[in-house]
């Protein structure tokens, strides 16, 4: 390298610092001031004072440096001399406490040189490790011819002094080993390590570079900082240790052989991966719906290893799956995944679910991956969920229902259920009372059911889910069926039995006898109250509720009715119409002895001839009683104590037993009395004159006289009067006669339809119509009841019993059943009974309340990446079985995609623009028919595309790489990676096809370029290197990049050029022409040549148009 000498000083007075960056800068230009003296030119200016051309300068010495080496200064150290006479000297008075330096002075013409140079006889030495700066401060002084010294004033300046370094110490590690330990799935191009050297030197001097002594394609290390990487995987199995040697380098020349440091750098491989993943499966009771997809299992994967090689670089299912219908889904923790279905499955088509084998890869550098198969099995579908929605169920029906009577509906029916439950009565139906529809679990009746019977029936229904497992799925419930009592009993009078037997004079009220009536039916139609039927007004009462008869009033057998036939009637509470019976129940009032007897004469007096012979008839007595049959018996009870008069109780007759002559009283009384056996009557006294009739001449001999009682007379009207009351009964005549129950007339049914239209999306109680019919009878023979007999498929309609109204009970699908042919019927409640049919048939009415239904829910093609546009995939079916416009389907597609199409009308998909496996590998198109109703159904459609090996490698940058390295750079140092990337294989594999001449090399595998030879700046400075990469596809196919490799130069030129002389003089005649004059002759001691060359030129303004120097130094 050329070095030119300037005159002039550094601009910045002292020479520049040494370079600390790796890239080394431009080459130092040295400059040395060469003083040219010409004395027969030099005009020597006057002064009255002595100054420093400048109050400071900036010098230098090189470290170590033996005694008398100059300091060197760009500029002219010095005092320019105004006094001839001035004998100028230097002093150095600060700055110099170890005598490193010594002050020289030389005159050149009017101009005193002030000369440092180091100062000999010193055991120390200059250090730049120590002190790089010293400050001196020198004064200029005047000597005297006595030799004594004077200070000039204002001579002062200071002179720094800079100490050059030498690289005179080598480079040190902090530490002799380094230890690492590495994982085997430590990413490639990571650090790994980091060692750490110095160097106390300055400039390049202490730059340190950093290499491995021994070549390793493994690692990589940064020449500056010391920071080691991996540059190739690690395979715990191929090796386990490493053990690197690392030296540390200086940028300086080499001085006296000098080594470099050294440090041992130990990576311990470990077996990270050690664990295959694990795959946790948890099934969820009820799938969770997101977006599209119904999420069935949560999946965990658990790996035991730790850092990548813990981590799960993917979960997928390999098989079981063939629809790719399942989704494997990431979930917010990075090991957690949602296993989801899409909605669109039909698992009808599947009963059996799926086994899906799930993969789980983890992340380490040689995975390892597990296997695990998941069933998942079909949802329960709506129908086995909704059979039945409680354990037991409860309905009420009355026991006049005619055939066909819905009872109640088990379960949730829901369209499409007879395709999945099937019901059936399996126990408690033993009669064949009741009949289930098989597919919407509708309980109807099927006879005539009858409360008093059985008044309640408890069923077992079972639902039967068909499978093509082996075992169905059965679920059952108990349905209890109370029959509801319709009043068809007639209360039934069953006591008293015979005639009921009262006594005459009761007191009003009294009890007579109890009529018991039972009626079979229950609650209020069982309840029975009674009443009298007769038409005559008669002395009795029934109590309405407990059916006691009493008397009104006092009952008198001798002359009222003796027997009473009363017309009992029971009559129930029922509705609507009471039912009720009569019974004749007969009374006979019985005699009483409640009259006495009574004479029917009183207050008898008279006389009795003391002369009556013994024997003799004295008085006939008689008496009279009221009650029938009774036998009056007559005594004598005063007034006979001498027993002289004897009385027939029979007849009557008082007989003479005694001779009355004897007796010294005038009078007798006798009392007497008549008695029926219980009663007497009153005491009738006899009164008796005792006479003495001297002429008795067909007289009587006694005779007495009475008052008549009229009893006899009264006992005949009595007997006139019973006579009367008893001659004929008109109590059977009816007060209210009850309604004949004759069943005359069948029900007739009126103005009824042939036909009638109903939406099919008519909700459940929806009226269809109501049936009109009467029935001429009246009560229960003409009272109506109504029923659904035949044609009731799934039982959706219902019909009310009482009012005959048909409304919807179910739901209505016109693509199931387009219409019913109803068998309406119509019955009394006569006995027997009387019906009416009519044959009603119901259409429906198509709505569009079905959407279209592909034949499949998913869709899985596989389609290379080469295939042709317009190349068709599959054409898609969807059908919908609404009629007219409902039914047309379009097709459309609803991925936002420019790669596919699907045609309207048939459906097919094809391929519409260039398929790319390595831009798109895999598209989820989704696919909608719509009806002309605006109802739609999706699909999907998973396309995967195959790849070619269509895409050769591509290198990040279509420019080329650019790169400056220093020519100093260590060998085996890391240049650059060049990788390049290839969409269809992972795998490439890199060379250097020209342009390296051996000095780089690349690694095949991980494109690390390295230095593989030292470079020279001046020989070659620069590289065009080109790097192939090529894939492993068949054919293989590769792509070339350009790395321009420019060295950058190292500043060499460390030594500036010195002058064997630092003035020279030469004498030059004033009349001289040009001529050549005179050559300084410079040495350096740089070895390179270039560095070495000497290029020469005038500083200063002296002299200047009158000498001139050439490059080449000559002058």
């Amino acid at each position: 390298m050329t070095q030119t000498i300037h005159s002039h000083p550094h601009p910045q007075g002292r020479p520049p610092p040494p370079l600390l960056q790796p890239r080394p800068q431009p080459s130092v230009v040295r400059r040395t001031r060469i003083e040219w003296a010409w004395r027969h030119v030099v005009l020597w200016a006057s002064g009255d004072s002595v100054r420093f051309s400048r109050p400071q300068y900036n010098a230098s010495v090189p470290e170590n440096a033996l005694g008398n080496t100059p300091v060197v200064s760009d500029a002219m150290m010095g005092v320019r001399i105004t006094d001839p006479s001035l004998r100028i000297r230097f002093r150095i008075t600060e700055g110099d406490s170890q005598n490193f330096f010594r002050a020289a002075a030389r005159v050149v013409g009017d101009f005193c040189f002030l000369e440092l140079s180091v100062r000999t006889g010193n055991q120390r030495v200059l250090n730049r490790e120590s002190n790089d700066l010293y400050k001196l401060k020198v004064k200029a002084q005047h000597r005297r011819h006595d030799r004594t010294k004077e200070d000039l004033p204002g001579a002062v300046t200071e002179v720094w002094v800079t100490i050059t370094d030498l690289n005179d110490l080598s480079p040190f590690f902090l530490m002799e080993e380094y230890r690492v330990r590495l994982s085997e799935d430590t990413p490639l191009h990571a650090s790994v390590a980091r060692v750490k050297a110095e160097d106390p030197d300055a400039g390049l001097n202490g730059q340190i570079y950093y290499s491995f002594k021994e070549d390793t394609p493994v690692f990589a290390i940064h020449p500056t900082s010391g920071v080691v990487t991996l540059t190739r995987p690690l395979r715990f199995l191929e090796q386990a240790k490493y053990q690197l040697t690392v030296q540390a380098q200086d940028r300086g020349l080499r001085q006296r052989g000098g080594w470099p440091a050294l440090a041992r750098l130990f990576v311990n491989v470990t077996e990270e991966n050690v664990y295959d993943p694990e795959i946790l499966v948890t099934k969820l009771p009820e799938a969770m719906s997101r977006a599209h997809l119904s999420v069935v299992a949560i999946i965990n994967v658990v790996d035991q290893d730790r850092g990548p090689s813990g981590e799960v670089r993917s979960l997928e299912i390999v098989e079981g799956d063939p629809d790719r219908v399942f989704r494997v889904l990431p979930s917010s923790g990075g090991n957690e995944f949602n296993l989801a279905a899409l909605d669109t499955i039909d698992w009808s088509d599947t009963p059996l679910g799926f086994n899906l084998t799930l993969k789980a890869t983890d992340g380490g550098t040689r995975p390892r991956f597990s296997y695990k198969v998941v069933r998942v099995a079909a949802p329960p579908t709506p129908e086995e969920e909704a059979a039945f929605t409680q354990e037991v169920y409860e309905a009420e029906v009355s026991e006049v229902a005619p055939l066909g009577t819905r009872v109640l509906q088990v379960g949730a029916w829901l369209p499409g259920a007879q395709r999945r439950v099937k019901f059936d009565i399996v126990a408690g139906n033993k009669g064949g009372q009741f009949h289930i529809d098989p597919t919407s679990g509708v309980i109807t009746t099927t006879a005539l059911l009858d409360a008093e019977t059985r008044d309640a029936y408890t069923l077992t229904v079972a639902a039967t889910t068909p499978s093509q497992l082996t075992s169905q799925r059965q679920a059952a419930a108990k349905v209890i069926v109370r029959v509801r009592d319709a009043n068809d009993n007639t209360p039934m009078i069953v006591a008293p039995q015979g005639v009921v037997r009262v006594e005459e004079h009761q007191p009003t009220g009294t009890w007579v006898t109890k009529v018991r009536a039972q009626d079979y039916d229950s609650g209020e139609n069982g309840y029975v109250s009674y009443s009298l039927a007769n038409a005559n007004d008669v002395p009795f009462s029934v109590d309405h509720f407990t059916g006691e008869v009493s008397t009104t009033r006092a009952l008198d057998f001798e002359t009222e009715r003796r027997t009473w036939r009363l017309r009992v009637r029971a009559s129930d509470w029922g509705s609507p119409y009471r039912r009720q019976s009569e019974k004749i129940i007969t009374v006979h009032v019985e005699d009483v002895n409640d009259n006495r007897p009574q004479f029917e004469r009183v207050a008898c007096t008279g006389f009795i001839d003391r002369l009556t012979p013994l024997g003799s008839e004295v008085f006939t007595l008689s008496a009279v009683d009221f009650d029938q049959g009774n036998i009056i018996s007559y005594r004598i009870v005063g007034g006979n104590d001498d027993r002289c008069f004897s009385l027939d109780s029979t007849s009557g007759v008082l007989t003479l037993t005694c001779d009355l002559q004897d007796l010294l009283t005038p009078e007798r009384i006798v009392n007497v009395t008549a008695t029926d056996g219980q009663h007497f009557a009153d005491t009738l006294p006899l009164r008796f004159q005792l006479v003495k009739q001297q002429n008795h001449v067909g007289g009587s001999w006694a005779e007495l006289e009475c008052r008549e009682m009229g009893v006899a007379q009264r006992l005949a009207e009595q007997l006139a009067r019973a006579a009367k009351n008893n001659l004929k009964d008109d109590s059977l005549l009816l007060l209210t006669p009850p309604p004949p129950v004759v069943n005359a007339h069948a029900p007739e049914l009126r103005n009824m339809p042939l036909e009638v239209r109903v939406r099919e999306n008519s909700e459940p109680g929806t009226v269809v119509f109501k049936v009109d019919a009467e029935d001429e009878d009246v009560g229960y023979p003409g009272h109506l009841v109504y029923a659904i007999v035949e044609g009731n498929q799934e039982a959706v309609f219902s019909m009310d019993m009482a009012t005959g109204e048909l409304t919807v009970a179910g739901l209505l699908d016109r693509e199931r059943v387009p219409r019913y042919a109803l068998n309406l019927t119509v019955s009394d409640l006569g006995d027997p009974r009387r019906t009416a049919s009519r044959l009603v048939t119901i259409t429906l009415v198509d709505e569009n309340d079905n959407a279209p239904q592909f034949d499949k829910p998913a869709y899985s093609f596989f389609l290379p990446e080469n295939v042709a546009n317009g190349t068709s995939v599959y054409e898609l079916r969807a059908h919908d079985p609404d009629e007219g416009s409902n039914g047309v389907v379009t097709y459309s597609l609803a991925t936002d995609t420019k790669d596919f199409r699907l045609d309207p009308v048939t459906g097919r998909l094809s391929v519409a623009w260039p398929l790319d496996h390595e831009t798109h590998d895999v598209y989820e198109l989704r696919v909608v028919a719509t009806d002309g109703g605006a109802r739609s159904a999706h699909a999907y459609v998973t396309v995967q595309v195959a790849n070619i090996n269509d895409c050769p490698p591509v290198f990040p940058s279509d420019k080329n790489t650019a790169i400056r390295i220093p020519e100093d750079l260590p060998l085996g140092a890391l240049v650059t990676l060049v990788a390049a990337h290839d969409p269809d294989s992972p795998k490439l594999r890199y060379s250097l096809v020209g342009g390296h001449e051996g000095v780089f090399r690349i690694d095949e595998d991980t494109a690390a370029l390295r230095l593989a030879a030292p470079l020279n700046y001046e020989m070659r400075p620069a590289y065009n290197i080109t790097v192939r990469a090529t894939d492993d596809g068949t054919p293989p196919l590769a792509a070339i990049t350009y790395v321009i490799v420019q060295v950058v130069d190292v500043d060499e030129n460390v030594h500036a050029p010195v002058f064997g002389q630092d003035v020279v003089e030469a004498v030059v005649l004033e009349s001289s022409p040009p001529t050549r004059s005179s050559r300084p002759s410079p040495l350096d001691a740089d070895l390179n040549p270039a560095d070495g060359a000497v290029t020469y030129s005038l500083v200063g303004p002296e002299g200047r148009g009158v000498f001139y120097i050439d490059q080449k130094g000559i002058s």
